[in-house]
C-alpha cells in the first residue's frame, strides 16, 4: 500500500481518506496511485484500464463519492440483475443514511427520478434514458466495460454511452480487456489512465492437449484436476449447458474431494418450486460430493446455493458456463477453460482473458493457473499461450451497427458483421419512437455512436480535396429508407420522421421483454396474430417459440409418443415446435410434475421451468402487439401467461396466489392427497383430472378436524407458516370469494391422461393399449389398421 499521492488537491485527497476510513484500508495501491495522480479525479470522461484484481473497483467509488459530496446524481452500472445485487450491497456499506441508494428495476419506481446512486443493468438505463427518465444524472460508472465486445449486451452499451455524450453526463469506464482503449478513450474524448501495475496473482498457463487421451473431455478434465489437486479449487468453464452438466458429472466420477459438512439434497429440494427433476439430482450427487455445475437456466435459488458452496470451499470444482466469467469472486486458483472454440470459431481473446482472469482473485495464494485445452499448434498462437496475461495482445472494439472502415489499419476489430443491420433497424425504430423525429437528429445521435467515430474522418481524394462519402448519413438513409418500406416508420416529410403503429408496437413489445429478435419477426408475429384471429393458446406458443430461442424447448418426439399422437390428432405437425406447444399447454399448465412429464415423453424436461418463464413474458406483454392489429387482444390470454409462469391449472392459481405457494408445493399437496385417497371409496371421489384446489375442499369437508396437520402440513415443503394460508385458500374457494379467470380454450387436458393413479402405468396404458386378444386384433382390423388415437379411450 502506499500514501495518496501529493499532487492531489486537499479537497480531492479529503475524498480518499474518507472512502479509505470507510472501508477500512490503510492506504491506496499502484493502480489507484496511478488513478489519481493522472486526474482520474479532475471531472470529465475517464477509461480506466487495469488488470484484475488490482482495485478499480475502489477508483470507481471515489469517483462516486466525490460526485454526491458536489450535489450530484450517479449511476453505477453493470452487466446484470445478479450483479446489480452485490454491487448495492458494496456501496451501501459506506454510502450510509446521508444518501439514497436505489437498485434500478424496469418498474415505474426504478430510482431514476429520486434517488442519489442508482445501481442499474445497461439495459435498465438504456430503457429510462430512452424514454428520458435517466436525463437527471450527473455522472454514470461503467463497471465491466468490455463488455461493449459482447453481441449479446454491447449494442446497448454503446447506445448508452451515445446518450450519455449527447446529454453531457460524466462518464467512468473501467476495464482490464480493451484492445484500443486509446480509441474507445478518444472517442469518448476522455483522459485515458493504463494502470503501470501487474496482475496481484500471477496467472500462470498451462496449455494441455488431450488429442491423444482417447478419453471425453469430461474424464479428461477430471483426470487433470486429479494430477493436478494442490491447485485447486477449480472452475471450469464450457462453451454450452448440456457440457457444464455432462463434464460436472464424469469430473466427480473421476476425483475424490473430501465430503461436504451440508446437506446439498435439503438446501435444493427446499429451494425449487417443482419436484427434483433428473438435473437436479444430477446436482445433488455432484454437489455430495465437492462438484457442482452452473449455469443461466438453473433456478436463482438453486444457483445461490451453488455460489455459496463454491464461495465457502465446500465445493472444489465448479462446471459452468461464461454465465460465472464476470463479477464473481470466489477462492478459485485455477480455470481450466474446455471450449476455445464457438461454432468452429475461436473465441475472442478478451473473452479467454476474462475467463482465466477468474482465477487467482480471493483466498490466500502466490500463484494462480490457468489450464486451456486445446487441439493442435493454431490455438497456441491464437491465444499467445506462455505470453504473461498483461502483455496478450487483443481485439479492438468495433461499433454494433456498421463496420470499421477499411482505412483502419487493423484486421482485428470485433464487427458482430451478422448482427449490425439489426441492431441499426432497432435503434432508429427506438430513437423515432422516443423524440428523435427527424432525419438531422437521428443522424446525428447515430453519428456520436462507435460507429459514428470510426466513420467521421474517412473520406476519399479527388484532386487536391478531401470528399467525405457521408457514410454514417447514407447508411442511416438507407436503413429508415428500408423501415418505411417496411410499415415501422412513416416519413411526414423528407425530414420528419415518425414510427407508424406497427413500429411502435414491435418498440414496446421489444422493451417489455428485451428478448432477441428481429423487428420482421415480431412483424411476421403480428400478421399471424391478425390472420389467425381467434389465436389459440397452442398457436400462441408455437409463434413465441418460433421467434424467440428462449421459448423452445428443442425436443422432438418418436412418432409412437403419446404427445406426437394427441399432436397429430389436433392437426399440428410433429416439430419441434409443436411440441413446445403441447408440453407447455396441456402439460406443464396443468400442473403435471416434471418427472413424469420426462417420464412419458421421454425428453430432458430440465429446462421447462426456465422457457416456461421466457414463455410466460412473450405472453404477457403481447397486448403491445394486438395494437397494430384490429383485434383484440383474447381475453384469456393474462390468465394464460399466470398459468405458464406457475405451472398450474387456472382454478390452481387461486393456490399460487397465496405468499410461500408455488407449483412445487402444490405438487405436494396433490401427493399428499393421493396417499390419503387411497383408503376411500373410489366411487364418491371428485375426478381425477380436477384441480388441486378442488380436491383439497373435498378433502376440508370429509375431514375438516385434522385437514391442516394430516393433509397441509403433511405434504412435503409446507411449513406451518404457510399451512394457514392453504386453509384459509381452500375455505375461501368453498366461499366462492376468489378471482374469476378466463379460462385458456386449449385442446387437450393433461390431467385427462396423466392422473395422479398412474405413477405405475406404463405409456402404452396411457394410449389405451394393452395386451392383445382375438377382439383387439379384431378391432384392429376393423379400425383399417390405423393408429389408435387417445381420443378413442377418453
Amino acid at each position: 500500500m502506499a500514501d495518496i499521492p501529493d499532487s492531489l488537491s486537499e479537497e480531492d485527497a479529503a475524498y480518499v481518506r474518507s472512502l479509505l476510513g470507510s472501508k477500512g484500508f490503510g492506504g491506496v495501491n499502484e493502480t489507484q496511485a496511478a488513478f489519481l495522480e493522472q486526474g482520474g479525479l479532475a471531472g470529465g470522461n475517464t477509461l480506466l484500464c487495469a488488470e484484475t484484481g488490482n482495485g478499480k473497483t475502489f477508483c470507481a467509488e471515489t469517483v462516486v463519492k466525490k460526485a454526491l459530496d458536489n450535489g450530484k446524481r450517479v449511476g453505477y452500472l453493470v452487466p446484470s440483475v445478479q450483479l446489480t445485487n452485490g454491487k448495492y450491497g458494496e456501496l451501501n456499506d459506506w454510502i450510509g443514511d446521508k444518501y439514497t441508494l436505489a437498485n434500478a428495476t424496469w418498474g415505474d419506481n426504478a430510482g431514476y427520478q429520486y434517488a442519489d446512486v442508482i445501481v442499474a443493468t445497461f439495459d435498465s438505463y438504456f430503457e429510462a434514458a430512452i424514454r428520458g427518465v435517466g436525463s437527471g444524472l450527473d455522472v454514470l460508472v461503467f463497471d465491466d466495460f468490455h463488455e461493449l465486445y459482447s453481441g449479446f449486451r454491447g449494442d446497448t452499451i454503446e447506445k448508452c454511452l451515445t446518450i450519455a455524450k449527447q446529454s453531457g453526463i460524466q462518464i467512468f469506464s473501467t476495464s482490464a480487456t480493451i484492445g484500443n482503449p486509446d480509441e474507445i478513450a478518444r472517442w469518448l474524448d476522455g483522459n485515458l489512465i493504463i494502470s503501470p501495475a501487474k496482475r496481484e496473482v500471477p496467472i500462470k498457463e498451462i496449455p494441455v492437449s488431450k488429442d491423444a487421451s482417447g478419453l471425453s473431455y469430461g474424464e479428461f478434465i477430471g483426470d487433470l484436476i486429479m494430477d493436478q489437486r494442490e491447485k485447486g479449487p477449480f472452475m471450469v468453464f464450457n462453451f454450452q449447458t448440456s457440457h457444464a452438466q455432462a463434464r460436472a458429472l464424469d469430473i466427480k466420477d473421476r476425483t475424490s474431494f473430501a465430503e461436504p459438512d451440508t446437506d446439498y439434497r435439503s438446501k435444493v429440494e427446499s429451494a425449487v418450486d417443482t419436484s427434483l427433476t433428473r438435473t437436479h439430482e444430477d446436482l445433488i450427487e455432484c454437489l455430495e460430493n465437492g462438484v457442482a455445475f452452473h449455469y443461466s437456466d438453473l433456478e436463482n435459488a438453486v444457483k445461490n446455493i451453488v455460489e455459496d458452496g463454491v464461495k465457502s470451499g465446500e465445493i472444489k470444482c465448479i462446471s459452468c458456463t461464461t454465465t460465472l466469467a464476470y463479477g464473481f469472486d470466489s477462492p478459485i486458483q485455477s480455470v481450466v477453460v474446455a471450449d476455445l472454440a464457438r461454432f468452429g470459431e475461436f473465441v475472442g481473446k478478451y473473452e479467454y482473458i476474462q475467463w482465466i482472469g477468474r482465477a487467482g482473485r480471493e483466498g490466500d495464494m502466490d500463484e494462480a493457473y490457468a489450464f486451456p485445452i486445446h487441439s493442435g499448434d493454431d490455438a497456441a498462437e491464437y491465444f499467445e499461450f506462455g505470453t504473461p496475461v498483461e502483455e496478450k495482445s487483443l481485439e479492438s472494439i468495433g461499433s454494433h451497427f456498421g463496420p470499421v472502415p477499411d482505412s483502419y489499419p487493423a484486421d482485428d476489430y470485433t464487427s458482430n458483421a451478422d448482427d449490425v443491420q439489426t441492431n441499426l433497424s432497432w435503434l432508429l425504430i427506438e430513437l423515432a419512437a422516443n423524440g428523435w423525429n427527424t432525419l438531422d437528429e437521428i443522424t446525428e445521435f447515430v453519428s456520436l455512436s462507435l460507429y459514428g467515430f470510426y466513420n467521421r474522418d474517412t473520406g476519399v481524394q479527388v484532386g487536391d480535396a478531401v470528399v467525405s462519402p457521408n457514410n454514417v448519413d447514407q447508411k442511416v438513409g438507407a436503413v429508415l429508407s428500408q423501415l418505411s418500406e417496411q410499415d415501422f416508420i412513416h416519413y411526414e416529410s423528407d425530414n420528419h420522421i415518425t414510427t407508424t403503429a406497427l413500429g411502435d408496437a414491435v418498440f414496446e413489445y421489444d422493451h417489455a421483454t428485451r428478448m432477441e429478435c428481429t423487428p420482421l419477426q415480431l412483424k411476421g408475429v403480428v400478421e399471424s396474430l391478425s390472420r389467425s384471429h381467434p389465436i389459440s393458446p397452442e398457436e400462441l406458443i408455437k409463434e413465441f417459440a418460433t421467434v424467440f430461442y428462449q421459448c423452445d424447448l428443442g425436443e422432438s418426439l418418436d412418432d409412437d409418443n403419446v404427445l406426437a399422437q394427441m399432436l397429430r390428432n389436433h392437426g399440428f405437425e410433429v416439430d419441434e415446435l409443436s411440441v413446445t406447444a403441447g408440453v407447455v399447454t396441456w402439460l406443464w399448465c396443468e400442473g403435471i410434475s416434471v418427472d413424469r412429464i420426462e417420464v412419458l415423453l421421454d425428453i430432458d424436461a430440465s429446462f421447462l421451468p426456465s422457457t416456461a418463464q421466457s414463455l410466460a413474458e412473450a405472453l404477457r406483454a403481447v397486448g403491445h402487439l394486438y395494437t397494430a392489429t384490429s383485434s383484440e387482444k383474447p381475453v384469456w390470454v393474462d390468465a394464460f401467461a399466470k398459468q405458464v409462469e406457475d405451472g398450474v391449472t387456472v382454478s390452481d392459481l387461486h393456490l399460487t396466489a397465496q405468499e410461500g405457494v408455488a407449483r412445487g408445493r402444490v405438487l405436494a399437496l396433490e401427493e399428499q392427497i393421493r396417499v390419503a385417497w387411497q383408503a376411500l371409496d373410489q366411487d364418491t371421489l371428485p375426478d381425477n383430472e380436477a384441480p388441486t384446489i378442488e380436491k383439497l375442499a373435498y378433502q376440508i369437508q370429509e375431514s375438516s378436524g385434522d385437514f391442516q396437520e394430516r393433509i397441509v402440513e403433511g405434504a412435503d415443503y409446507i411449513s406451518t407458516k404457510t399451512a394457514p394460508r392453504i386453509v384459509d385458500a381452500v375455505a375461501d374457494w368453498i366461499a366462492g370469494d376468489y378471482t374469476l379467470r378466463e379460462v385458456p380454450p386449449t385442446a387437450e387436458s393433461g390431467r385427462e391422461f396423466i392422473t395422479f393413479e398412474s405413477d405405475d402405468v406404463e405409456i402404452d396404458d396411457l394410449l389405451g393399449r394393452s395386451d392383445t386378444t382375438e377382439d383387439d386384433e379384431t378391432d384392429d382390423a376393423d379400425s383399417g389398421g390405423q393408429d389408435t388415437s387417445l381420443d378413442d379411450f377418453l
